[in-house]
């Protein structure tokens, strides 16, 4: 498959998160204009789309939340291919060290059992605080 150009990208946009207004296509240009590549720019769209699906499509994505994926991977240095692939190689099992670390655990998380959650019922509200709700 050959590379994807902008006009690659922008379908994928509309398609995958909706319309596309013409400050926002050229807010995709600028990002290609400061050295990104269209792989990468599809990427954070990929990105944006894979946040919606994980929330059970119910989640409502702004072209803000690309662009803010897409500042953040300019800060880091992914501009093309190969510099998105060697910064996601590693990336899963690091956050999953850090996660255990940050939780004392060496591994894995810690297992949670029913016993950590406990229900206790509230006491009920003192009568004459809110009249309407009294009856």
């Amino acid at each position: 498959m050959p590379d994807p150009d902008m006009q690659d990208v922008l379908k994928l946009y509309q398609t995958q998160l909706g319309p596309l207004s013409s400050s926002q296509r050229d807010r995709l240009y600028q990002a290609r204009e400061e050295g990104m590549s269209p792989f990468v720019i599809g990427c954070a769209i990929l990105r944006a789309s894979q946040e919606r699906r994980l929330a059970g499509g119910t989640k409502r994505i702004t072209f803000n939340y690309v662009t803010a994926i897409l500042d953040d991977w300019l800060t880091h240095g992914i501009t093309d291919e190969k510099a998105f692939r060697a910064y996601y190689q590693d990336r899963p099992t690091a956050k999953r060290a850090e996660r255990g670390a940050a939780r004392g655990h060496a591994d894995s998380p810690r297992k949670f059992a029913r016993t950590d959650f406990k229900y206790t019922k509230p006491e009920p509200a003192k009568k004459g605080t809110f009249s309407f709700l009294d009856d």
